[in-house]
């Protein structure tokens, strides 16, 4: 039993690193044109990676274990969190290697014994960068002050939606002007979805661009994409109006002419299909004063 237990692990170790390097790789490739923009992004995809790495020793020592069993808990709650926070759904599918490396560690790898020292570093080595990311992790979805040209919390946007950007703003030079001309692209470009009912609502730059499709969260994240890809400070407001709780809506506050201005393109957009009166721009004393008709609930 002994002579032959060890081979089997490490061969059942060597499959399952495979699987979950394959799996991240492909990830990668998914999310290339998003990762090279958004630092957030990268750091969570880094701490999906990571842990695979874990399977590439042999790890026999209960502490050892115990180390990788800790950083694998936070890094799944940091994930979750930030699904959750930030309504991303990339932080659920980081999730599965982590449970692959969990599956290894707790159904295959029961010998117990002493951890070579290259083990003992590697471990160390690994789990300092590890640390390190979900500090960063937390600074980045936590931690910034001003998240008006964010690019990874519940706003993402990747390298087509800047030529994108580009293309809409290359007549114009001034903050004022890129930001009327993204506004009045998309109230004659996109139509409001009144068959969407998501179970979970999320923004989605690629669905959005194709379908030319959405309801207020998708449009007003996707203005504050376009507005932030060209440098220009731009928040998504969650509000839920005064006399009807029920009733919840997403519109945009956007930095330009050294003033802050309101803008609903999801209701402009609606309002322009029917040919009636628009929201417009409107002036306003500054990013985070509150609204007569909505109760604001959450500023992106």
């Amino acid at each position: 039993m002994k002579t032959t237990k060890a081979p089997k692990t490490n061969i059942t170790r060597l499959i399952l690193f495979t699987i979950a390097l394959t799996y991240n790789l492909l990830l990668g490739l998914y999310l290339k044109d998003f990762l090279v923009l958004s630092p957030i992004l990268q750091v969570f995809y880094l701490l999906s990676v990571l842990p695979t790495l874990f399977l590439m020793v042999k790890i026999n020592s209960k502490t050892m274990r115990a180390v990788v069993y800790i950083l694998l808990i936070l890094i799944a709650c940091m994930n979750i969190a930030y699904a959750i926070y930030c309504r991303r759904v990339f932080p659920f599918l980081a999730l599965i290697p982590l449970a692959i490396v969990f599956m290894y560690f707790i159904a295959f790898a029961d010998n117990m014994g002493k951890d070579k020292p290259l083990t003992k570093i590697y471990v160390l080595i690994l789990s300092i960068l590890i640390i390190v990311l979900l500090f960063s992790a937390y600074i980045f979805v936590y931690r910034q002050v001003d998240v008006s040209l964010t690019n990874g919390q519940a706003t993402l946007w990747d390298t087509n939606t800047v030529e994108l950007a580009d293309e809409i703003c290359s007549d114009y030079d001034t903050d004022e002007e890129k930001a009327k001309a993204i506004y009045e692209w998309m109230i004659h470009n996109f139509e409001y979805d009144y068959d969407c009912e998501p179970l979970i609502q999320y923004f989605n730059v690629r669905k959005t661009l194709s379908t030319r499709k959405g309801i207020c969260y998708d449009f007003s994240h996707l203005f504050a994409a376009l507005c932030r890809s060209q440098n220009i400070h731009c928040y998504v407001i969650d509000g839920d109006k005064r006399d009807n709780t029920r009733y919840h809506h997403t519109w945009n506050r956007v930095y330009f002419d050294g003033s802050w201005w309101s803008m609903d393109v999801t209701f402009d957009i609606v309002q322009t299909k029917n040919q009636g009166e628009l929201y417009g721009i409107r002036a306003i004393d500054d990013a985070f004063v509150e609204c007569e008709e909505y109760l604001i609930t959450k500023i992106y």
